[in-house]
């Protein structure tokens, strides 16, 4: 199944678990964006997520508006029913398996070396602050976690142009030497 077939499917899941309320709420949310003649005739979530992609307000690539939208429902199961389809590579996107086992301890030196400082990195890496939000959101106690899954969204995002090397830029960038060389040196000890 191709991914646009997927994101069409995970968009009909979502909108078959909408409640009439949350469906009128989320039409009120759109009223800056979509016009009341066309609003007035949704009936239903895929007709809206229609309207959305129309408006250039939905994509596969771009589902800060409704994750916002369904975040303001309180609707965190349906964030993250959104959020797996994002998060997933699609066919053809595997990494090389030596560069997948590099990044891997690249992730857990990082966790375990860099703190506070992750949101910046993760900027730089060029992971946006909607989905920086959204993972904070999603884990909002454990620090470790929202930087995992941050840097495994700029991993899948990158499809197979993700390296250690970036990484090890983006640390520099980010004055974090001692956590630069700190992973260097672990993954010469891995190559050994």
């Amino acid at each position: 199944m191709e991914k646009a077939d997927l994101f069409l499917l995970v968009l009909q899941r979502i909108s078959s678990n909408l409640s009439r309320k949350e469906l009128e709420d989320m039409k009120f949310l759109c009223k800056m964006k979509i016009g009341k003649r066309k609003l007035n005739e949704i009936e239903q979530g895929t007709e809206l997520f229609s309207c959305l992609m129309q408006q250039n307000l939905l994509s596969m690539s771009n589902t800060a508006f409704l994750v916002s939208m369904l975040q303001s429902l309180k609707r965190e199961d349906l964030v993250q029913e959104l959020a797996s389809f994002v998060d997933k590579p699609g066919p053809g996107q595997q990494l090389d398996p030596q560069v997948e086992a590099q990044l891997e301890v690249a992730f857990q030196v990082l966790c375990d070396e860099v703190g506070r400082d992750w949101k910046r990195l993760v900027r730089k890496l060029g992971v946006s602050q909607v989905h920086i939000d959204r993972i904070v959101y999603a884990h909002p106690n454990d620090l470790r976690e929202q930087f995992y899954q941050s840097l495994l969204l700029w991993k899948n995002s990158n499809d197979t142009e993700a390296s250690v090397s970036t990484i090890e830029k983006a640390l520099r960038d980010c004055y974090l030497n001692l956590a630069a060389d700190i992973l260097a040196e672990r993954l010469e000890q891995m190559a050994l």
